[in-house]
């Protein structure tokens, strides 16, 4: 499966992705112990690794909505996405726990791109 989605800059965001196999039909179960990971960068370079165990510092997550089939929502905080501009990869992978040879084995689970718009300017604040 793949998806796309458009985010202002420095906004805060929440948006769904459904978790399949490959092959886009076969719905992932997740374990409570598996993690699902989501890395948001431009080629090998991650600008936000995100994780459904901690937030970030600023308050991006990934919260598993259900687990048969796999469901997450990916909340990106506005003060971890200012700055970002421009069209992102965007990969969302799970470290199943039950896997033994490798160990934590992390899967690759849907692939996306993420374009990150300019936000306006001016206030912002409640008054």
């Amino acid at each position: 499966m793949s998806f796309e989605a458009c985010v202002d800059a420095g906004r805060t965001v929440d948006f769904t992705v459904p978790i399949y196999e490959s092959d886009g039909s076969t719905a992932i179960v997740l374990a409570a112990t598996d993690v699902v990971r989501v890395k948001i960068g431009r080629r090998e370079t991650v600008s936000l690794d995100l994780d459904s165990v901690a937030a970030t510092e600023n308050g991006s997550v990934v919260t598993v909505d259900e687990t048969n089939p796999a469901s997450v929502t990916v909340r990106l905080a506005q003060a971890d996405t200012i700055g970002l501009d421009g069209a992102y990869d965007c990969e969302v992978s799970v470290v199943d726990d039950s896997e033994e040879s490798p160990a934590d084995a992390i899967k690759c689970a849907e692939k996306g791109v993420i374009h990150f718009l300019p936000s306006m300017s001016g206030d912002v604040g409640k008054t």
